[in-house]
């Protein structure tokens, strides 16, 4: 009696049950992160809203005023924003087989669908609050003119890009080094003060702009301000370094995720 052949799944098969995955992991993630109160996905909107209304409050204080043609709305959320998608990317990705260790025992699930599910969340809910805040803002007769949409566009894009590639190196790395969980928040509290959120880092002197711009958040938060700049002056960012370090980290990351994978976490 000749044995049936087990059909091989196709490519396209096999993406389309990955992708489910992915999509079942993101509505977890969400509901897990904003289900379980109240406020919801007001909650992230509200934070963001609260850190731009702390830091203008304290320019105002001083008298400073936003450059570039832009007002002091769109010039602290085009800091905010684009941190927040880094950042939150990068320690959320760094957590996520921690936090999610069971749903490995899933044969579909891997670690990287853990990874790519939280870059959706976070990249989505900083959409949100992005899109919420700038009605907000030009409905209170702030001037909101975007001159380069591709620079927005663009900016949007790499952040979360480089903090996923941030994380997958620091979650690979923690399998190996577990104090690192407690180290990142540390130094991403540091890149908060030294990213220019709400200072132009282009406007310092250039013993303070030039060590500043080697850090690739800065130079995004530089990008993501040009598209809504009304002057002249061209406001210091390399394209070509942030796609460097974007695919350099997305690189490396993958590259330590595939030796670190299966690995008992310490």
């Amino acid at each position: 009696m000749m044995s049936q052949a087990v059909p091989t799944p196709s490519v396209s098969s096999a993406l389309t049950v990955q992708g489910r995955v992915i999509y079942a992991l993101a509505m977890r993630e969400v509901h897990t992160l904003y289900g379980n109160t109240r406020l919801g996905y007001l909650w992230a909107i509200i934070q963001t809203a609260f850190n731009i209304a702390i830091f203008w409050g304290m320019r105002e204080f001083v008298g400073a005023h936003a450059p570039h043609g832009m007002s002091m709305a769109v010039f602290m959320l085009c800091g905010f924003i684009p941190w927040y998608m880094f950042s939150d990317t990068a320690v959320r990705c760094m957590t996520a087989v921690r936090a999610n260790q069971a749903l490995l025992t899933f044969p579909q699930v891997t670690e990287l669908d853990l990874m790519i599910a939280r870059l959706i969340v976070v990249w989505g809910t900083q959409l949100l609050c992005a899109g919420i805040l700038l009605s907000i803002a030009a409905a209170l007769g702030e001037p909101v003119e975007l001159r380069h949409p591709e620079s927005l566009a663009a900016t949007l894009f790499v952040a979360p890009l480089l903090g996923w590639g941030v994380g997958l190196v620091f979650a690979s790395l923690a399998r190996f080094w577990s104090t690192l969980e407690r180290l990142v928040p540390i130094l991403m509290r540091i890149l908060f003060f030294v990213s220019g959120l709400f200072f132009q880092v282009s406007e310092l002197p250039a013993r303070f702009s030039t060590p500043l711009l080697y850090n690739p958040v800065a130079q995004i938060i530089e990008w993501q301000r040009a598209g809504f700049s009304a002057s002249c002056a061209p406001l210091m960012y390399s394209i070509g370094y942030i796609l460097a370090w974007c695919f350099a980290s997305i690189s490396l990351g993958l590259l330590l995720e595939r030796y670190a994978r299966g690995r008992e976490i310490k």
